[in-house]
């Protein structure tokens, strides 16, 4: 077995086609199984999608579908990721190319944007599969194979040893880092790390063209993974495996011709990999050049003491997102012995695994300076910790030396028990990844994938192109209405200046993080001009937030009164001051059912004259909550003495429905049939807050409240001027055509201003007034606007004509590497076949 470090040149060492196929591809099989079996999720009847979380909140209340929290840091995979993928999906099976995205925060670049994955594999699965929720969980499984089919070659390739490789595969796949970012990017980038250094280790060992192209796809795949500080840090493994085995070369043959040419070999083929990324990586350019990111700031939450937890102690208090790095126990335990094997044996692969480790020590653990680690490109940008992503790469590497220790490949005679041994660890190994991952991630049924709402369904029945929406927390996260095709100006992202203040104006604390909103419907400015300029035209809160208590019955003890179908429950309700009521809320029981057996009908009379009335179907009365009685006008009330009557509009039903009522409260009484009891019922009669006369509040469903503004009626409006806070006329301008990125409207009026309309743009977007070029002004810094003096036709477009001269460009670069790729490639394969002939 070749352990030292200079014992043999690396060019030609474990030739894979040393190995029969038909082995390599029982590994491959076998570690498939083991994905699945570590994931543990039935894609034909669970998903991987964490619904979970989106059906914890209130805005899911009415959905019918259940399942229990598993993990409450999934929020990015639901106002980010999915929203998007979302859209592009739907773009493509509608045969549109999706380069704008109008969904994300009124408008963004689409699916050539890398930060999107719209170009990554996972993304590809999904949009390809019929089922949305099975194309998720599909997607997910995709990165892991992927991560676990690179790191295997890449083990073989250092140790030709399958059962290590195997071994070190389901260690890197499902290392702390990977698991713990399942939804993000980092997860789709870091699957690529092993496949770049797979395929550059190999060109190293074989020379081949083959291998050198497929470093240079895997260097654009890990480019447009969506994830730049992940991708920088495969980078610095990639070069950091270069120097290794250069200086293992120099070492073993010395200074000569083929070393030289691979280094040129292999810059051809990763300067063609970066130019296939290059169109893709220059959008993100364009994202982060309008960004303010000043505020973004480095460092780490771990010390290097906690290096101790990659034995998985104390896992509970650091599960999740930047805390979860360990690569399961018997790795663990591996790599300590690995690191004892190198200083006996040595071995320029297990160094390689080891000087990472050290990296990732010196970097995520904060082990060095931090003056000294900003100095490395990209770390004064970003949490150091999510380079812990290399520790899970470095146990990989060394737990697998360990095994290849223990287990050689072809002993001439291999006692029983250190195979069973083998198999017993991977087992163990396979059987820590698998808790740990269901301890983060979710499984919940197919059927709880992203279900409407009344509320939700209402507004999209309503809501015109151009048109948003603001929810608050009852809706998790702003962006999560987002994957129903709901535009929020408030969705998670990068935001720039000009739509900061917008921002604030709307709502003032909307800020939780960087890039990320949560709405509280007390912070909402709803007398804000910018929720018209931003053609706002639904809010999606709370039931009663937008409303005001204005009565509350009150007594001591509570019981349920006799079920309704004995007769209409009646009583006497006294309001002690002038109101103008909207709704009247009354608390119900159905005995643990979803709903209740029948519709009921709310009446109030003052005297013998019914002043009131309200009907509710049986879906909108849930068990021990509030239901809203809502009026079909605003009802004036004075200070008397009412008298309610509730009643079911089929009292036979079996099933029964009782309200909730006080036991006492001071000598009132109510009925229910011909029977009278002490008490009164939970009832709450509520006004209308004082919105401004352009808003109306419909309660579609208990609960939630869809506040609706009037102003908004079109999808694009007139203004006189682009200065101060002028008068928004939707009258005047009507939508001729849309397309996400191509957009026509119609100007009537006959005065000169502007025409705007209210999506995000950026520096592409152009416009033409009757089909003639204009230049494209913006409205508050951030709404595209055209000057117009009388009746005319505007047209705003997304230019994609500098994409494809960049594509153009790239494409042209990409060539041109290829061939020095291949110019050079020869003169190795010359330099291989001289060196065999002397030889």
């Amino acid at each position: 077995m070749n352990t030292q470090m200079g014992e043999a040149p690396v060019q030609n060492s474990h030739l894979l086609g040393e190995t029969p196929f038909l082995r390599h591809l029982i590994s491959m099989m076998l570690l498939f199984v083991l994905v699945l079996g570590i994931v543990g999720v039935n894609p034909f009847r669970q998903t991987l999608a964490p619904m979970d979380l989106l059906l914890a909140y209130p805005g899911w209340d009415n959905a019918g579908i259940d399942t229990p929290l598993i993990n409450a840091e999934r929020s990015d995979a639901l106002d980010h990721r999915l929203p998007n993928w979302r859209e592009f999906r739907r773009e493509l099976w509608e045969g549109h190319l999706p380069l704008w995205n109008p969904v994300h925060q009124l408008g963004a670049t689409g699916i050539q944007s890398p930060i999107y994955e719209g170009l990554s594999i996972p993304f590809l699965i999904y949009a390809l599969t019929p089922n949305e929720a099975m194309g998720y969980t599909f997607a997910i499984l995709t990165n892991y194979l992927l991560a676990a089919f690179g790191t295997y070659f890449l083990l073989f390739f250092m140790f030709s040893n399958r059962r290590a490789a195997v071994f070190g595969a389901m260690v890197f796949a499902f290392c702390g880092f990977n698991i713990a970012w399942a939804h993000w990017p980092h997860l789709t980038t870091s699957a690529l790390i092993p496949w770049v250094l797979a395929t550059q280790l190999r060109y190293w060992q074989t020379g081949r063209l083959s291998w050198a192209l497929g470093f240079t796809f895997s260097v654009a795949l890990m480019g447009l993974g969506g994830f730049p500080f992940v991708a920088l840090l495969g980078a610095i493994s990639s070069l950091i495996l270069g120097i290794v085995v250069l200086l293992a070369e120099l070492r073993s043959i010395g200074i000569n011709q083929l070393p030289i040419r691979r280094i040129v070999g292999l810059g051809c083929a990763g300067i063609a990999g970066a130019f296939l990324a290059l169109p893709g990586l220059l959008q993100t350019r364009d994202i982060l050049d309008s960004t303010d990111l000043s505020s973004r700031t480095s460092g780490t939450a771990f010390s290097p003491y906690d290096i101790i937890y990659m034995f998985g102690s104390d896992f509970s208090d650091h599960l999740g997102v930047e805390r979860t790095f360990s690569a399961g126990i018997p790795a663990a335990l591996l790599t300590i012995l690995a690191i004892y094997i190198i200083f006996r044996t040595r071995n320029r692969f297990a160094l390689f695994g080891l000087i990472i480790a050290i990296f990732t020590i010196a970097t995520a653990f904060g082990a060095a300076p931090a003056n000294l680690v900003k100095l490395i490109p990209g770390f004064d940008l970003n949490t150091w910790s999510r380079a812990s992503i290399l520790f899970g790469l470095s146990v990989a590497i060394l737990s697998s030396y360990a095994i290849n220790y223990i287990s050689p490949t072809s002993p001439k005679y291999e006692p029983y028990y250190k195979s069973h041994f083998v198999l017993f660890i991977c087992l163990l190994q396979a059987i820590n990844l698998g808790y740990w991952f269901r301890q983060i991630n979710a499984r919940p049924d197919i059927e709880t994938f992203f279900p409407e709402t009344p509320s939700i369904s209402y507004v999209l029945s309503k809501i015109l192109p151009g048109q948003s929406i603001v929810s608050d927390d009852s809706f998790l996260v702003s962006g999560s209405l987002s994957n129903y095709r709901l535009p929020e100006l408030f969705a998670h992202g990068f935001r720039t200046d000009a739509q900061k203040k917008i921002a604030q104006d709307i709502a003032p604390s909307y800020q939780t993080t960087y890039t990320a909103s949560v709405i509280q419907c007390s912070d909402i400015n709803f007398s804000s001009r910018g929720i018209t300029y931003a053609a706002v035209r639904f809010f999606l809160v709370k039931g009663g937030c937008a409303t005001e208590l204005a009565h509350e019955t009150s007594g001591t003890g509570q019981r349920p009164t006799l079920p309704l179908n004995k007769g209409a429950l009646t009583g006497d309700l006294l309001i002690d001051k002038p109101m103008s009521a909207t709704n009247v809320q009354v608390l119900f029981g159905t005995y643990d059912q979803d709903y209740a057996p029948s519709a009921l009908t709310f009446d109030l009379y003052k005297d013998e004259l019914l002043v009131a009335h309200a009907e509710l179907p049986p879906k909108a009365i849930r068990n021990n909550q509030f239901a809203t009685f809502q009026f079909n006008q605003d009802v004036p009330l004075v200070a008397s003495t009412y008298r309610y009557v509730i009643s079911m509009t089929k009292p036979d039903s079996q099933k029964l429905l009782s309200a909730w009522a006080f036991e006492t409260a001071g000598g009132a009484t109510y009925q229910v049939g011909l029977s009278v009891f002490p008490g009164i019922p939970k009832i709450r009669v509520i006004e209308k807050t004082h919105l401004p006369q352009n808003f109306s509040i419909t309660p579609v469903e208990p609960g939630i409240d869809v506040v609706e503004n009037h102003a908004v009626l079109g999808s694009g409006y007139y203004v006189h001027g682009l200065d101060g806070q002028p008068e928004a006329d939707f009258g005047s301008v009507r939508l001729a055509t849309y397309r996400p990125d191509d957009v026509t409207v119609e100007y009537s009026g006959a005065t000169h201003g502007w025409i705007i309309f209210p999506i995000r743009t950026n520096k592409y977007w152009r416009a033409t007034l009757d089909g003639k070029p204009v230049e494209l002004k913006k409205f508050l810094d951030f709404f595209p606007a055209v000057e117009v003096n009388g009746r005319s036709k505007i047209r705003f477009y997304y230019d994609s004509s500098y994409l494809l001269r960049t594509l153009e460009f790239c494409i042209a670069g990409f060539v041109v590497s290829v061939i020095l790729l291949i110019m050079v490639n020869g003169r190795i394969f010359r330099l291989q076949t001289g060196t065999g002939k002397n030889a």
